[in-house]
């Protein structure tokens, strides 16, 4: 169903290119800025999958990417957050399903992102990166 609610336990994942990366191997911030005309940060929903690890969810994300025709670097990183802490992170933050052609995973942060919410998220979102390819 469109625009439905991430529930709070579930996953979602980022593309975070290279360019977001940090010289310590951190994320930075600008990997969770919405660019100029975004309404929301595309992410995808991992328990969409149905998949016991969260690896493996990552891989079926790996999957949609090429399939799309997604260009991934091999030295980007597929970031992990948590739909409930994701949210925490700022008062007007929201999470919801947004299935779209050859991408039923896909979904949306939505709300006000600010540099100090952008930054919380990739600290968050640093604990757990996943390779791209």
């Amino acid at each position: 169903m469109n625009n439905r609610p991430l529930p709070d336990n579930d996953h979602i994942s980022r593309y975070c290119k290279p360019s977001h990366m940090g010289q310590n191997g951190m994320l930075l911030p600008a990997a969770f800025l919405p660019r100029k005309g975004e309404k929301h940060l595309s992410v995808n929903w991992l328990e969409y999958f149905d998949k016991a690890d969260l690896g493996d969810a990552i891989e079926e994300v790996r999957e949609v990417f090429r399939r799309k025709g997604y260009k991934v670097k091999s030295n980007g990183r597929f970031a992990v957050l948590e739909v409930g802490a994701a949210k925490a992170v700022g008062d007007t933050l929201s999470i919801k399903h947004l299935p779209s052609i050859n991408d039923e995973s896909h979904a949306g942060i939505f709300g006000d992102i600010t540099s100090a919410t952008a930054t919380a998220l990739a600290m968050l979102a640093g604990r757990t990166l996943y390779p791209a390819i």
